[in-house]
């Protein structure tokens, strides 16, 4: 074998490592992108869960949905554009400390 097919195989060999590397790059970045996405969504889920919780401690769940967003449309049109938010806050805050609760982050404050 002369030095000329001797560098050539080297260069193949040299390309195969790189393009191996770049797809365990790619690799590692979709697992990571899955691992993202996948956290967002238990994060979403946990979230959608404390506010159903949080609509049963308010005693609303026999409220109809349009019923719950038309009454939170209009706390946002009315309250959060007044600045009245720390009165509700607190208000809620003393609802929700006189409710039994079984785990301490159940309540976001």
């Amino acid at each position: 074998m002369g030095t000329t097919e001797k560098l050539l195989a080297q260069i193949n060999r040299s390309a195969q490592r790189l393009a191996q590397r770049r797809a365990r790059e790619l690799l590692s970045e979709q697992r990571e992108a899955t691992r993202t996405r996948e956290a967002n969504r238990r994060a979403e889920l946990h979230r959608k869960i404390q506010l159903g919780g949080l609509v049963m401690d308010a005693e609303a769940g026999e409220m109809s949905g349009a019923e719950l967003v038309g009454a939170l449309l209009s706390y946002r049109e009315k309250v959060v554009a007044t600045g009245d938010r720390e009165f509700h806050r607190q208000l809620g805050a003393a609802h929700l400390a006189q409710k039994p609760t079984t785990r301490d982050d159940a309540r976001p404050h």
